[in-house]
């Protein structure tokens, strides 16, 4: 068994580096896929929760505006009457500003967790790209150092050699 030389030792380990980057790329990738999954979950359950927050609105609103009609009946208000009509209307006015801002927190929400999967999209694609010139370069660099000990060079007179590559 002959001795391998530090060529062929720079070129493997070059070799097994680049291995290793690309293992850790694929590791990032999936890992930022299931991050992703788990975001767009949870986009969907604050997606339900904002809907489920405006329907009970509504539902107070409704038992307010049967409580009104109840207390209006009760107290022999006219169905006309400007006073009922007018705490009729404001609940709804509050109801409708409430189921806005109900909106409102759930499209932020939406927008947040939209926001967080395109930087990880973004992420992955930056340290892709490092990683595929983070390869290439050792590779190269691997390469030039097993070409540079492959062989002793001869040696002209006068010339001094260093490390037993090229002169």
């Amino acid at each position: 068994m002959g001795v391998i030389n530090p060529g062929t030792m720079m070129l493997a380990s070059a070799a097994v580096s680049a291995v290793g980057t690309l293992h850790n790329m694929r590791a990032q990738k999936a890992a930022l896929s299931r991050e992703n999954v788990r975001y767009e979950r949870e986009r969907k359950i604050a997606a339900l929760d904002a809907i489920e927050q405006e329907n009970i609105r509504k539902d107070m609103l409704n038992e307010t505006l049967a409580n009104n009609m109840a207390f209006q009946s009760a107290a022999g208000y006219y169905d006309d009457s400007r006073s009922f009509l007018n705490i009729s209307k404001q609940a709804e006015k509050k109801s409708e500003k409430d189921i806005s801002n109900i909106r409102l927190q759930g499209q932020l929400i939406d927008q947040k967790y939209r926001d967080q999967m395109f930087e990880n999209y973004a992420s992955y694609k930056s340290n892709e790209f490092g990683g595929y010139v983070s390869v290439i370069s050792g590779l190269a660099t691997g390469y030039g150092n097993y070409d540079w000990y492959k062989t002793p060079k001869k040696i002209k007179s006068g010339d001094v050699r260093i490390h037993g590559g090229r002169e």
